[in-house]
């Protein structure tokens, strides 16, 4: 049976409509060729798959015919072997030793960070002047990725990881540009800012590492377990280096994002903004949020939840197949690319009624569905799930609250988000809101 897709004759397939629209080429294909279709970006042919099923069959039940996508092995340029671009022996390896730093106990025991930072964060707006909101959230994140997962103050470092992560999301877009990253040697433009980059964000983790090798001191974080471990599990420095670069950018990336994203919905609905302070005042009554009380907030979590349906972080999931995969009548030849992109699958009215809407109730512990378990997935799925995903929950329900407890958010209209898909889905200038303050409600009495 001939694979259905858009067809082309130019020398790169479609990777120019692709790459001038990431999100709207997805979107298209899907509506006009269903839940199979092959296409041709640069030098590969890619199958995009958008069916739960489809989709679970990549990353769960078949996930050993598939390795990580060409683009994403080229992150090693910039993590190195870290768990987001490790495969197999290493990567279960590595997972099994940091596995234990996003235990839920463990998480809880970051709660109050997460909330000081939410609260410091929330402290420095002056009411009814704007404020970008997602620049805000990502020095949130980092400063408490630093704290809860390495142990150190980044402070004084926010500026320095920022300007670095900039270098190297410019940078990262030659991976999209054929025989680009073939020039990551060039004294010039992106190649000079990537090396900038990644040297910077080294010689800090490299500082921490030394710095806790040195105190011998354990400090209960990820950093003092993988320094300070038995030498039958010790990492390498290099090592240590890879996996502590990669959780503070992917420890903070994923929910600085979800929390700028949940802002914008809620200031988007005012009757939704009025349910998020509802019922903050009624469970905090005034006080600072606990990691017990991440249960105790839905509609906060339900909107982190829509955040994360609407704007997942990993907007499009790529893998490589290792060995042919039958799909629907279809075969995908080993070495051709797999594309299950969230985005699409997020925004589907199959599983999502009114898929544009944010809606909190799809995600109320009574709420009833019948929609396929693979329907979300912003954090991947199978053994390759994302290590922190309780992290990014806890730090997002509580620091929403925070926020909404102090704060009326209002839109900037002649403002809005402006998506850019590179490594993850970020709003490329910012979200802008106005912040307008609320009056402290009395704490409950019981």
């Amino acid at each position: 049976m001939s694979a259905p897709g858009p067809r082309t004759t130019t020398p790169f397939g479609h990777l120019l409509a692709f790459r001038s629209d990431p999100l709207g080429f997805l979107t298209r294909v899907a509506e006009v060729h269903g839940d199979v279709a092959a296409l041709r970006l640069g030098p590969y042919r890619v199958w995009q798959l958008t069916h739960p099923d489809l989709v679970r069959e990549v990353l769960v039940t078949h996930a050993g015919r598939f390795r990580k996508s060409p683009v994403l092995q080229r992150a090693r340029m910039v993590l190195g072997d870290g768990l987001l671009t490790a495969e197999g022996d290493h990567h279960r390896r590595h997972r099994r030793l940091l596995q234990h730093a996003f235990h839920p106990q463990r998480v809880d025991g970051y709660a109050d960070a997460m909330v000081h930072r939410a609260a410091t964060t929330a402290e420095r707006w002056t009411s009814g002047t704007e404020v970008d909101v997602h620049a805000a959230a990502v020095r949130m994140t980092l400063e408490t990725a630093g704290t809860t997962l390495l142990g150190t103050e980044v402070t004084d470092d926010v500026d320095l990881v920022e300007e670095a992560i900039e270098d190297l999301l410019s940078a990262y877009r030659l991976a999209f540009v054929p025989l680009g990253w073939r020039l990551r040697n060039l004294p010039v433009g992106p190649p000079r800012r990537l090396r900038r980059g990644r040297q910077a964000l080294h010689d800090l983790i490299e500082r921490m590492i030394h710095e806790r090798r040195t105190s011998g001191g354990d400090a209960g974080d990820l950093l003092s377990n993988l320094v300070l471990a038995d030498p039958q599990d010790r990492l390498t420095d290099e090592e240590i280096r890879d996996e502590a670069l990669t959780l503070l950018l992917a420890g903070h990336e994923t929910t600085a994002n979800a929390l700028a994203f949940s802002l914008w919905l809620i200031a988007e609905d005012e009757r939704l903004q009025d349910r998020v302070h509802e019922e903050v005042d009624a469970v905090l009554g005034g006080r600072a949020a606990t990691g017990d009380d991440r249960a105790r907030l839905p509609t906060c979590r339900g909107v982190v939840a829509e955040a994360l349906r609407l704007y997942p972080p990993s907007w499009a999931i790529a893998r490589q197949a290792v060995e042919d995969h039958p799909v629907d009548g279809h075969l995908v030849p080993s070495g051709d690319l797999v594309i299950v992109p969230p985005w699409v699958v997020h925004r589907d009215p199959r599983w999502w009624p009114a898929p544009r809407v944010c809606d909190p109730d799809r995600w109320a512990a009574d709420a009833t569905t019948d929609r396929p378990r693979s329907a979300f997935f912003p954090f991947g799925g199978g053994a390759r799930r994302c290590i922190g995903e309780g992290f990014a929950w806890t730090e997002g329900v509580l620091a929403l609250a925070t926020i909404a407890s102090r704060w009326r958010l209002q839109r900037v209209p002649e403002r809005p988000p402006v998506l850019d898909p590179v490594i993850t889905l970020r709003p490329r200038d910012g979200v802008w809101l106005r912040p307008e303050a609320r009056g402290r409600p009395s704490p409950h009495r019981s």
